[in-house]
Order: C-alpha cells, then structure tokens, then sequence
C-alpha cells in the first residue's frame, strides 16, 4: 500500500511539474494565472526606460540577475545593527545547526526596505508587467559548521507557485569562502528537470552536473548586493562559511494589483511570520505562520 501511494505522490509531482513546473495544487496555480492577468490589466508602466526593459530581460532569459547596492541603502550600519541583533540568542530562532533566524526581523532593521530603489522597481514591474508586493520578509545569519549539508544546503527548486521570485540582499561583504550564494542558471536547471530531477531526494540522478563548477554562477559582493532570481526555476542552494559568518535578508516578491509599498504599509505586520508559499494571492494567505 504504501509502495502504491509513493508511485501515485510521484506520478502527481510529475504531472504538476510538466504542467506548472512546480508541485503546488492545481487549484493554486489556477489562482494565480487569474490573479496574474488581473494585476496586469491594473498596471500602468511609469518610468521604465530601456534600461530597465534590458535588465528585466536578462532575469527573465538567465533565472537570476545581481545589482549592485542600492544609493539609499547604508550597508555598513545595516550590517552592524544585524550583528547587534543577532548576538543575542533571544532574537533568534534556529533553523537547523549553522543556520539562524532573526525573529520581527522588519519590525527591529525597517531601513532594509531601502534596497528597493527606482531601479529595482522598475526591473521588477518590467519582469511582472505589474506592481509586486512584499509577501515575506526575512532575516538569516549561517555561521560555519561541519554538518552534512542538509535541506537549503543542498541544490535544490523551491516549490512555489511560478510567478514567485526572491531578493537576496547580502548584510555582509560575501566572498567565495564566507558563504556566497550558488545558482545554476535556467537553460541548465531546464536541462537537468529534463533528466527527472524535481527535488533534494533525486540529486543523485543528477550529481555530476550539479558537481560542475564550470557551470556554478558564484555571487560575491559587500553588503547590499542584490540577488534576483526565480526560485522556483533555477536550482540554487545556500552554503557553509568556512569562516566568519553570512548575514542576508530573503524577501519572497508576488505580482500584485496595487504598488508594493501600499501592500507593505497594510502587510508589514505580517511580512516575518508568512511562511512556505503563498496559496491564495488575493488574500496573501500563507501556507503557515511562524519562523521555521
């Protein structure tokens, strides 16, 4: 029987894979597709040079797309008001060993809201051909740890609904060996979903090419650095510091009907406590609530 139901649980993940690319409900990503055309059909573009048009492309085609800090952004005392915080284990929830969360992290560091620039909003509104909103925000310190890599340590697809992207905002300067973010870009990851992988349990049909170097797009950059990059779409992982420790904030960014700072001034409340995927975009209801 149970043999039964594990063949039944994977015919259904490759169904919703070959369909949605992703293993959300059909009732989740039928949503969505409503939604989605909605918010364009709301949208006015303002402000969007080619430039922007560019840049949005070059996300769209690659699966990801690094900007430098944004003007606004103080790095340097984002990353001291961080350390601040995270030094005292009240503020923090664990995660797994190595890796830890700040809790109400927007409530205690605001200014990191800055990181959204005219520049970013305009890729994004460029990406979406609509406002965004802010459905999570959250803050994570990995220090250095020998535990076998585990759950986000390992490559893997989030899965999310497939308008779903993430911003990761660097708080420290990130090099090679103070944990910096590793993706595949999308041409490769379609390549290797083509091979059956969908998942953390399947790595070793693929192990050879997520092993290739060659074919790793390694992000470093000093505090501010921005990462896009749709996570349900390209395979990505977090890593292990060999030394010090890497402070980021993870922002989960929707399409949305309204502009995203009147979303966030309604939402802030809720933006650090959202958890897993957002199953109904009209109404920002969450998977579950709380900080695992």
């Amino acid at each position: 029987m149970r043999t039964l139901k594990l063949a039944a649980h994977d015919m259904r993940h490759a169904v919703r894979d070959k369909l949605f690319r992703n293993n959300q409900p059909m009732a989740v990503n039928l949503r969505y597709a409503l939604y989605h055309a909605e918010a364009r059909r709301h949208w006015k573009p303002r402000g969007i040079g080619s430039s922007d048009a560019a840049l949005a492309k070059e996300f769209s085609e690659n699966g990801y797309l690094a900007l430098p800090p944004a003007a606004a952004f103080n790095g340097s005392d984002v990353a001291h008001q961080t350390d601040e915080l995270l030094a005292k284990p009240a503020n923090c929830h664990t995660l797994m060993d190595g890796a830890f969360r700040l809790i109400d992290g927007i409530e205690r560091l605001p200014s990191v809201m800055n990181v959204f620039d005219a520049q970013l909003e305009h890729v994004l509104e460029s990406y979406f051909q609509s406002h965004f909103k802010n459905f999570g925000v959250y803050f994570y310190r990995i220090v250095p740890t020998p535990t076998k890599p585990q759950s986000s340590f390992l490559w893997h697809l989030d899965n999310c609904p497939g308008p779903e992207i993430k911003l990761m905002v660097y708080l420290d300067d990130v090099t090679n060996d103070t944990g910096a973010f590793r993706l595949k870009k999308k041409a490769l990851t379609d390549q290797l979903r083509s091979k059956g992988f969908r998942n953390r349990n399947q790595i070793q049909r693929v192990q050879a090419d997520l092993e290739n170097g060659a074919t790793t797009e390694i992000i470093e950059g000093p505090p501010g650095t921005r990462i896009l990059f749709e996570n349900g779409k390209v395979l990505h992982k977090a890593t292990s510091p060999l030394r010090e420790h890497r402070d980021v904030v993870s922002f989960v960014i929707l399409p949305s009907d309204i502009p995203w700072r009147v979303h966030f001034a309604r939402h802030r409340h809720l933006v650090s406590t959202n958890a897993g995927a957002c199953v109904d975009p009209w109404t920002d209801k969450p998977e579950q609530v709380g900080y695992d």
